[in-house]
């Protein structure tokens, strides 16, 4: 396997002051404890959106150049923060093959192809709550699709079992799409048979494979959520996609005891409803990297406070304390996850290209004091409400550190260590 990265991330660093933004607005969504990601059609192909599920609007959050990723299932692995998709590349479309997509980074692994008498990239994909094995399905020649099993590390698939049988007593040609798990381990799937086309949901037996018709969706304009991969949220509530008309395209949530499906809103984005779909659970903002010690022996230290859910009665506030004082300084931040790279004789802590903020003036003592007193402080709930980024977007990973002037250092600025957080809702 080899290991590829995104187009934007070879931009070259040239200098901070050249980090500009673009000023625009956007509407702040409400707060919600995980991110619904989903896979779709994207600006080079195919790539990953954050989606409200409030509103159903989806937002790009990693381009995946060149991939067929945008059919199919999409799951997440939380021991490793990495996501997982199956398809096909440009180069090679009738071969379907795993994909490791790092959630902080975009960092795309692709695995070696499948048999060429597999077809999984129009299937569904989950990862067990309990267990971590990662289950999918796909088409081998037979009428019904099957359940297989797909190691992680590998790629390689395992038959489990077909979901259905074949002609012609109804109901026959089963036919399995999106996978979802629930928490209990009760594997979902959206689908059809051949012999009751309209759009069902369904449970998979993990130990034979077989689908057990739940109800249908009720869904019948457009492409139906057959295509579509489900999500459940830790509340119990399921997600999945479909049209709203033959033109547009919605996120919708399903009763997991009759498969009816209910609108939440327009996608928006062009990632249209076949893609996967998964929750991630918010996490924590914390701290990395390592300070330069500036001119008077001081190491500044960099704090968060409040939560990265943005919209909450939280806000999230970074803030660095024992700067010099009087100087003027800033915060500047990435969001294609962390680094560590030599950088003005400390360390640039956040992966480029970088974004930077309005300079600030320390706090601290008077002139013609020269002390370690100084003190910035950033609110990222302002910041992103202000709709001047707009990248930053439900579902990216911030790393985010200050920069100082200090005359008397190498290379006369100072440098904090950094914070990473995921912008939520």
């Amino acid at each position: 396997m080899h290991t590829t990265r995104p187009t934007a991330f070879f931009r070259s660093l040239r200098s901070l002051a050249a980090a500009a933004v673009v000023a625009t607005s956007f509407a702040l969504p409400t707060r919600a404890s995980e991110i619904l990601y989903g896979t779709g059609g994207g600006p080079f192909l195919s790539a990953i959106y954050g989606v409200d599920t409030t509103t159903g609007e989806a937002t790009l959050v990693w381009d995946l150049p060149w991939l067929y990723l945008y059919a199919g299932g999409l799951a997440y692995d939380p021991a490793t923060d990495d996501f997982y998709a199956i398809g096909g590349k440009v180069s090679d479309p009738g071969t379907s093959r795993l994909y490791r997509i790092g959630r902080t980074t975009g960092i795309i692994t692709e695995f070696p192809g499948m048999s060429p008498t597999l077809g999984f990239s129009g299937g569904g994909l989950a990862l067990h709550p309990t267990t971590g094995v990662l289950y999918a399905t796909g088409l081998d020649g037979y009428q019904s699709s099957g359940l297989y099993t797909i190691d992680k590390n590998t790629g390689v698939p395992t038959f489990i079992g077909h979901s259905g049988g074949q002609c012609c007593v109804a109901p026959f040609g089963f036919n399995m799409n999106g996978l979802g798990f629930r928490a209990d381990g009760t594997l979902f799937a959206n689908g059809f048979t051949l012999s009751v086309p309209d759009s069902h949901l369904f449970t998979i037996d993990l130990a034979t494979g077989l689908a057990t018709d739940i109800g249908p969706h009720g869904v019948l304009l457009g492409r139906q959520l057959a295509y579509s991969d489900l999500a459940f949220r830790a509340d119990g509530q399921l997600f999945s996609m479909g049209s709203i008309t033959g033109a547009t395209n919605g996120l919708y949530t399903v009763d997991p005891l009759t498969g009816h499906a209910s609108l939440v809103g327009n996608l928006i984005a062009p990632l249209g409803c076949d893609g996967g779909l998964v929750f991630v659970g918010e996490r924590a903002p914390t701290t990395y990297c390592t300070a330069k010690t500036n001119s008077l022996g001081c190491v500044p230290k960099i704090r968060v406070t409040g939560t990265a859910s943005f919209g909450d009665a939280s806000p999230l506030i970074v803030d660095t304390r024992d700067v010099l004082n009087k100087k003027n300084g800033l915060l500047f931040y990435g969001l294609s996850g962390p680094a560590a790279i030599p950088f003005l004789g400390g360390t640039l802590c956040a992966q480029p290209p970088v974004r930077r903020t309005p300079v600030q003036k320390a706090g601290g003592a008077l002139p013609p004091v020269l002390d370690c007193s100084g003190t910035y402080t950033f609110d990222f709930d302002a910041w992103y409400a202000s709709g001047l980024d707009p990248a930053f977007t439900l579902g990216k990973v911030v790393g985010a550190q200050f920069w100082s002037r200090d005359i008397q250092s190498s290379s006369g600025v100072g440098l904090t260590d950094a914070v990473q957080f995921f912008i939520t809702p």
